[in-house]
């Protein structure tokens, strides 16, 4: 089974200026996603595997979802490790 990913409860964050601020738990320095980095946390609202976020990505960019899943993993795996991102 993959492993899909959801906005961990409780995360602080806000949306504003085209760019989502994201406060990890345990950490002093904010997250600042823009682009699409901004659109996969709105996207992550609800548990989605990497290949699903990329391909709701690409969909929208008019892109191939491979070209668009090599720059989403890492930034998944990143926040994940920053504890913003809960793997279910």
């Amino acid at each position: 089974m993959l492993e899909r990913y959801q906005r961990a409860a409780g995360t602080v964050w806000r949306n504003a200026h085209g760019s989502v601020f994201v406060l990890p738990a345990d950490a002093s320095d904010v997250v600042v996603l823009t682009g699409t980095g901004q659109e996969l946390w709105l996207l992550l609202s609800e548990p989605m595997t990497i290949e699903d976020a990329a391909h709701s990505l690409a969909d929208a960019y008019g892109v191939p979802a491979a070209a668009v899943s090599s720059d989403v993993t890492p930034v998944v795996h990143d926040l994940a490790a920053r504890g913003v991102l809960d793997q279910k």
